[in-house]
């Protein structure tokens, strides 16, 4: 199968590049020429097989202790000097000892061509905006799969296809357009208390068309961004459109959102000073409607500071304000408000103004082949909160080990707090080549 899947890369990824880059990570430069071997050196092929163990799903259900595999292939071709791309593609199986479904996802496949000043990519591409560690508010443009069993933040990204655009004005300041009528939505757990959901996505229209703009600085020790977005929330909100033989029928609504955003980034010696921020305004102007989320602030800023050689401490602090903000513990009908907790929770409303922390902390050993890192966010408001420990070490170039857990706390209404059934340990073991 993993023969397979890279000749079908390679195909799919063009004509055959003319440079061999010796220097390229991942790949064992001394595989004899010609054939396969000189096939993936040319095209720049990588890859990792994924071996994985979880306690517990990331969907709001009991069922625990799941063995997956996961084959993940990359290719970056080089067509000439003014024409490159990408090509990286997933083959998972989460529960492959309980009869799990094998799935496959294009991460991203794309082509970009270089100019004098400017880069212009086309294709299924993943676009991170945003300075802040972890939680950031100006991170919109392409989604995240919040249900997959893999260790890593950058595991849930998954591209959308879309048209992006980066001219330099000069070596420190980049304009960015990025334009897609293909909007792809995060896939999140949804509560399985016998409410069925039903999507409505926008479609894919040139009047759906979402934009987003960003002029960024980068240099002289000062980093900053000033950006716009319009388009669709990746996270959607509920609806209650009817009721069913298993209870209320509740339709997932994406809304379209604008969201104006700034982040920035500071170095005063061993000290980094970071900050991110947002306003987004809403299809619910007034605030009054339950089933679309209010327009908000979210602004994170925070430190981080490195002790010895590599000892870093990142904390940050967090504050989501609510416009119009409505309690939908208010609301009078009793099916409606069920509907109305369920969006201020998955949107963070449940109060006008939220409050909370975040920390990681990591340390390197063994010349930096043992990783250990714990990230925790706090909700302060309501007290709930996500702790993940995280513990990696590389055998060698080619073998890495990874454990760690996942621990949820809070009332059942919160953010985290809904999600303590999702509670236990993990383990991977991976080869990469």
């Amino acid at each position: 199968m993993m023969r397979l899947t890279v000749y079908l890369l390679i195909a799919l990824s063009g004509a055959p590049a003319p440079a061999v880059y010796a220097d390229e990570p991942g790949v064992d430069n001394n595989l004899p020429a010609g054939g396969i071997s000189a096939a993936l050196r040319n095209q720049r092929v990588s890859g990792v097989l994924r071996a994985d163990y979880y306690r517990s799903s990331k969907n709001f259900d009991d069922e625990t202790h799941f063995l997956g595999a996961t084959a993940q292939i990359k290719a970056l071709p080089s067509f000439s000097e003014t024409l490159d791309g990408k090509l990286e593609a997933r083959l998972t199986n989460p529960a492959i000892s309980g009869g799990g479904e094998t799935k496959s996802r294009l991460l991203e496949g794309y082509i970009t061509a270089h100019f004098e000043k400017a880069d212009l990519r086309i294709g299924k591409q993943i676009v991170a905006w945003g300075r802040a560690d972890g939680i950031n508010p100006t991170d919109n443009l392409t989604p995240r799969d919040f249900t997959l069993l893999l260790p890593f933040e950058d595991d849930q990204r998954f591209g959308t296809t879309a048209v992006r655009l980066d001219t330099f004005l000069s070596q420190e300041h980049t304009v960015t357009v990025f334009a897609t009528p293909f909007f792809e939505p995060s896939k999140i757990p949804l509560p399985t208390d016998g409410r069925t959901f039903v999507y409505a996505t926008p479609p894919h229209t040139l009047s759906n068309t979402e934009i987003g703009l960003k002029l960024n600085k980068v240099g002289e020790g000062f980093d900053w961004s000033v950006s716009y977005f319009r388009g669709f929330s990746p996270l959607p909100d509920a609806r209650l459109i009817g009721s069913g033989p298993a209870g209320p029928i509740l339709e997932l609504h994406y809304d379209r959102i604008t969201v104006l955003g700034a982040d920035f980034a500071r170095n005063y010696g061993r000290f980094g000073l970071r900050g991110e921020a947002a306003y987004v305004d809403t299809a619910d102007d007034s605030g009054m409607d339950p089933g679309i989320k209010n327009p908000y602030l979210f602004w994170v800023i925070g430190v981080d500071r490195t002790f010895l050689d590599n000892f870093n401490v990142n904390l940050q602090f967090f504050q989501r304000w609510v416009r119009r903000y409505q309690n939908p513990e208010s609301v009078a009908a009793p099916q409606t408000r069920s509907v109305a907790v369920l969006n201020a929770v998955l949107d963070g409303q449940r109060d006008r103004i939220n409050n909370g922390i975040s920390f990681r902390v990591s340390k390197k050993w063994f010349n930096d082949t043992l990783e250990a890192e714990i990230f925790t966010v706090i909700n302060l408001t309501r007290n709930d909160s996500f702790w993940r420990p995280l513990l990696t070490y590389a055998f060698n170039d080619h073998w890495k080990g990874t454990i760690g857990a996942e621990f949820y706390s809070g009332a059942k209404a919160t953010q985290f707090g809904g999600l303590k059934l999702n509670r236990g340990g993990f383990a991977e073991l991976r080869y990469g080549f």
